[in-house]
């Protein structure tokens, strides 16, 4: 019976998902991740890590700039993934984790959308081919970007 339950919430999980990524026009479904994916083993452990209580993030901003000037410090500091056409992305406003592998089809844009589809103004972008991660998100009264390279060579083999 739990294991029906289980299958059933990863259906609506799966549909939730598929409604939010029709949203976006900056980025495109290329697949959803299976649940058990080792992608997603590798980059959580290092997602661990970026949700401890003191944990440090990579760069932060202060609540109350502009839309703009959000924006721009983004794609500054998500540099490292401007020449990349795919990054796997946690698919916002999903009741369960959903990661999903999408093509990008502008940078800045697909921030962008990233930032404002989400409910919480948070996203988490990662890029199979390096192992960078990056994790945006509200804290108090700054926003974070944690930024962290895992190991891929497990799961590429």
């Amino acid at each position: 019976m739990a294991n029906r339950q289980n299958v059933i919430r990863e259906k609506i999980a799966l549909m939730r998902a598929k409604e939010t990524i029709e949203k976006f026009k900056h980025l495109e479904l290329i697949s959803f991740e299976n649940f058990d994916s080792h992608w997603i083993q590798a980059f959580t452990e290092l997602l661990k890590q970026f949700n401890l209580i003191n944990s440090t993030p990579t760069y932060s901003k202060p609540i109350g700039d502009s839309d703009e000037s959000y924006l721009s410090w983004f794609e500054d500091s998500l540099s490292f993934l401007k020449e990349k056409n795919q990054w796997f992305i946690l698919v916002p406003n999903c009741l369960q984790p959903i990661w999903a592998n999408v093509k990008v089809r502008h940078f800045t844009k697909a921030i962008e959308e990233l930032w404002t589809i989400s409910e919480s103004n948070s996203f988490l972008i990662a890029d199979k081919s390096t192992g960078n991660v990056a994790k945006i998100f509200c804290e108090e009264k700054d926003y974070e970007i944690h930024v962290g390279k895992c190991d891929i060579t497990k799961v590429k083999k």
